[in-house]
């Protein structure tokens, strides 16, 4: 189904896009901290590219003339935002030595750490600064956190946006019964997958674990 015309910049309105402009900004301001040897060109470029692709997959998908396209754009920009986050976590867990005394990515906290010589955190989301990262709120975003575990917190929010907006468009269509049979069975597959793994999440944040049997009971 053809969408009805729209405002041509009406994507600026969205709360995702504007969070994925923010995102791109403090992404560029992290990586242009960052050493100037090869690997760390490399990965400062790779995780630029993955802001960027954030935010302009938000763009293209509301350009675009059907509803299933903006869905699809929607699926890239949430692709694109989940590996820059997971890049976060490697920046975190020690994964790149250069970084480690570095204060513009790690902060106060992570160069004091690298300076004491204790590195027994690494590989860890508690790692660096003795608290785990998963549990951090990305809302309100504390100003105090180190800039690399900023970045990552804006990550998870702007997983969450786009998916809610995925979420009105699959309504949509549903309610409209636009698509084909193939595409009704994919995106419901897609849908059922993404609320699983919301829930995992959800009960490991939570600190439980769910049984072989279904039960769901605290991860001792």
């Amino acid at each position: 189904m053809i969408k009805p015309e729209r405002k041509p910049y009406g994507y600026r309105d969205l709360l995702a896009y504007k969070k994925a402009e923010e995102l791109q900004r403090a992404c560029a301001e992290l990586t242009h901290t960052f050493p100037k040897g090869k690997t760390m060109i490399a990965l400062a470029d790779q995780m630029d590219r993955s802001a960027r692709s954030v935010k302009q997959n938000i763009v293209e998908g509301w350009k675009r003339n059907s509803t299933k396209e903006y869905y699809d754009f929607l699926g890239f920009s949430i692709g694109a935002n989940t590996e820059l986050e997971e890049d976060c976590d490697d920046i975190w867990k020690g994964v790149y030595p250069e970084l480690l005394r570095e204060k513009g990515a790690m902060g106060e906290r992570g160069v004091k750490g690298a300076e004491e010589g204790d590195m027994k955190g690494a590989g860890k989301s508690e790692g660096r600064g003795g608290f785990d990262i998963e549990k951090l709120k990305f809302y309100p975003l504390d100003p105090g956190l180190p800039p690399v575990v900023r970045l990552k917190l804006r990550c998870k929010e702007l997983n969450y946006l786009p998916d809610r907006l995925q979420k009105s468009l699959l309504a949509k269509m549903k309610e409209e019964e636009t698509l084909p049979f193939k595409d009704k069975r994919y995106l419901a597959k897609d849908e059922r997958r993404k609320e699983e793994g919301f829930d995992e999440r959800m009960l490991r944040e939570n600190g439980l674990k769910r049984l072989e049997n279904g039960q769901i009971v605290k991860d001792e």
